[in-house]
């Protein structure tokens, strides 16, 4: 950044840290019998088993295996340094960096191992290991086997072509690339569009039904006004052929109107509690239609003949019989 003078990279470059190879530990795991995805969720947990220290401290990332038979490469360091290397690229300006071993970026041999500088150190690699050349094990590692040598351009050619793709990014898991979601305007339109169709929807469903109603409402009433024009034929409209029909309930009425009826009918089943009432309806002249039940056929007489006792008269409209009862329609109405 120094060199440079740039505050943050322009939009759409990209950026790779490269850590040291002696802050990162690289595994090779196999899984057989596994597929490629079933090895890749398994590879991470088997490198952190091996590995020192408690494993809420460390932290794993891998680059899977194209073939189930191949090992998984996991690479694995500190939390820690995790948070160190992130706090440094976003105060590099950097935030979005990859950050990526040292030791990936050297091609993988067929044989024997490859070696070339990376910034500071030298790197080896074989086929199925990486490490920093100083370290003291390296030559036990190596032995006599061939080491191929990459120049400067070469190592050079390998860096920027892993800007594009890296060869194994660090950052996944708690790690990964937090990008901000900018809202598009288009797509924001097409949401108010569809908020405004469902709203208009909405309300004509709203309005279709109120219009339903209103118009089951008017038709209920103006059977309500033709079912009591044969009472009370001046009612101009449900309400009020409903209050000239109370009316004259109670100018007919010493009984008190429905309620003195089925009070009377309730009153009359005392005398056979055998009867049951399946039905009640009052009808537009005032009377009360009821439908009574009973094992017994003289029960329901009983009934009949206390309502006349009383005063009521009294009409069978049809008795029918159902399974073991007797069912029995009846008219009441004041003498």
């Amino acid at each position: 950044r120094e060199a440079t003078h740039l505050v943050a990279l322009p939009a759409g470059e990209a950026a790779m840290l490269v850590v040291p190879t002696c802050d990162v530990t690289l595994h090779w795991v196999a899984c057989p019998g596994m597929t490629v995805r079933q090895g890749a969720a398994a590879a991470p947990l088997l490198a952190l088993e091996s590995s020192i220290g408690p494993a809420d401290a460390l932290h794993a990332a891998i680059r899977a295996a194209e073939d189930p038979e191949e090992p998984h490469i996991v690479a694995v360091t500190s939390r820690d340094a995790m948070e160190k290397w992130i706090a440094w690229c976003e105060e590099a300006g950097v935030p979005n960096a990859a950050i990526v071993p040292a030791a990936m970026l050297l091609p993988p041999p067929e044989e024997g191992f490859v070696g070339g500088r990376i910034g500071d150190e030298d790197v080896l690699r074989g086929p199925d290991c990486a490490f920093a050349a100083h370290e003291a094990h390296a030559p036990m590692i190596v032995g006599e086997a061939p080491v191929g040598v990459l120049r400067a351009p070469e190592v050079e050619r390998l860096l920027v072509a892993a800007l594009g793709e890296p060869p194994l990014d660090l950052r996944q898991g708690l790690f990964a690339h937090r990008r901000g979601q900018s809202i598009d305007p288009a797509w924001l339109k097409r949401v108010g569009v569809l908020a405004g169709g469902v709203a208009l929807g909405s309300l004509l469903i709203a309005l279709v039904t109120i219009a339903r109603f209103h118009i089951e409402a008017s038709s209920l009433d103006a059977r309500t006004v033709a079912l009591a024009s044969a009472q009370v034929p001046n009612a101009i409209d449900a309400a009020d052929a409903d209050a000239r029909l109370s009316a004259l309930l109670a100018r007919r009425g010493a009984t008190g109107g429905m309620t003195g009826t089925v009070a009377a009918v309730m009153t009359a089943m005392r005398a056979a509690p055998g009867v049951s009432m399946r039905s009640l309806a009052q009808m537009a002249d005032g009377s009360l239609r009821v439908q009574l039940a009973s094992a017994r056929a003289e029960d329901i007489n009983t009934v009949l003949i206390a309502l006349q006792n009383a005063g009521w008269r009294v009409a069978a409209n049809g008795v029918q019989q159902q399974s073991a009862q007797t069912i029995a329609d009846i008219t009441v109405a004041s003498s």
